[in-house]
């Protein structure tokens, strides 16, 4: 090896700090891969969980029901799925002696399967198992069929679930639920309606910029979100404007899968935390709110990470000239503006006197700031919500 090469070599090592990759999903990618399903099949009699809408109005369901006239379906997933839905649906998917799982939907369907998969092999409640590698049996294999694109759930090993006992979100999270196959179908998003567009595609924004500032992120992790949020930036407007445009249809879908295989690796960070509080006491929907809190915890991410929220910036930029770099703050206006999305919480029906408790619940909960760079007391989370309900 040469000297210049060498050199190079040298300064690349040690630039780089020490990752683990692992993706275990057989990722299939492609208009109609729903057509394809039977060649996927896990086993003998699935377990297909949906919720109750999408999969009925893009014809998921109804085809996935006639390649696999023996399954059985649970159809009840509501938005944001609750700990009793996981428990009821594992205990049918038991009953029933299925042995894989069909999952069909947004987030929620996908998280429910992965929680059903699990529960189906193991005993106890799905509250038992809040936390990391709490099954003691392997679950039952599961395939995915995403009908939105944002969450990215079809290559995580989580699944979010509300405890409403708590009123709180919590997180299953496995190695042994990633899906071993996702059929990501680009048709199936066609039939989404703009709300749904704009908040899964924020959803997916949210994940890709977080998956850059984590404390777990590493050099594949920053450039496929990178590329997510150059995608994002491009086609959600392009999508809200012509719904039935399969292209940039087929690209958000691709930004979605992206920012899943990001946070997959590194978590999400404070904005998610934070996000969960609108959600769970306003009902705005996840991506929505996790965009309301984009620019206040950008603004101290560029404070913490300076250069890494540089390349970001310039990746959302209307003007992506490296040689002019302008504010994250500045471009996430922009391009909000022309998303026609308000990005202060007042005009979603938050209400500001409430922050002071929600500040104290979150900074007396150390897991939500495990990725988080930085240090927050409650006057500073309280500042943050504060900032997020004014637009500052």
């Amino acid at each position: 090896m040469n000297t210049l090469i060498d050199s190079r070599m040298n300064t690349l090592i040690e630039g780089l700090s020490e990752f683990n990759f692992y993706l275990p999903t057989n990722i299939i990618f492609k208009v109609d891969a729903l057509k394809d399903i039977r060649s996927f099949a896990l086993g003998e009699k699935p377990f297909i969980v949906t919720g109750k809408n999408s999969s009925k109005k893009n014809g998921a369901l109804e085809f996935v029901q006639k390649c696999f006239p023996n399954g059985v379906i649970f159809d009840r997933v509501e938005e944001n799925p609750s700990a009793e839905t996981c428990d009821t649906a594992g205990n049918l998917c038991k009953e029933e002696k299925c042995d894989w799982v069909i999952c069909i939907g947004g987030g929620s369907p996908l998280d429910t399967g992965k929680c059903v998969a699990g529960l189906a092999t193991n005993g106890g409640k799905c509250a038992d198992y809040f936390g990391r590698d709490l099954f003691k049996n392997s679950p039952l294999p599961i395939l995915a069929v995403p009908t939105t694109a944002g969450t990215g759930s079809e290559v995580t090993q989580y699944a979010v679930i509300t405890d409403r006992k708590n009123n709180t979100k919590k997180t299953v999270a496995d190695r042994r639920i990633f899906p071993k196959v996702a059929l990501a179908d680009p048709n199936l998003t066609l039939t989404m309606n703009r709300d749904i567009t704009l908040s899964t595609g924020l959803d997916a924004l949210s994940q890709c910029m977080e998956g850059i500032v984590s404390k777990k992120s590493t050099p594949i992790t920053d450039t496929l979100a990178l590329e997510g949020c150059r995608i994002l930036k491009e086609y959600i407007p392009n999508v809200l404007k012509n719904p039935s445009d399969l292209h940039s249809r087929t690209m958000v879908m691709y930004a979605s899968l992206l920012s899943g295989i990001v946070i997959a690796h590194t978590g999400t960070t404070l904005v998610h935390a934070l996000g969960y509080y609108y959600t769970l006491y306003y009902g705005i929907p996840h991506g929505i709110a996790n965009a309301l809190f984009l620019i206040p915890m950008f603004r101290r991410n560029e404070k913490y990470l300076p250069e890494k929220v540089k390349t970001l910036s310039n990746a959302i930029s209307n003007n992506p000239n490296f040689g002019t770099i302008t504010k994250i703050e500045d471009n996430l206006k922009e391009l909000f503006s022309e998303l026609d999305f308000s990005y202060k919480a007042k005009d979603w029906g938050v209400e500001s006197k409430k922050f002071p408790e929600f500040a104290e619940n979150l900074a007396n909960d150390p897991y939500r700031f495990r990725n988080q760079y930085g240090t927050f007391d409650m006057t500073e989370l309280e500042n943050i919500f504060e900032e997020s309900y004014l637009g500052k």
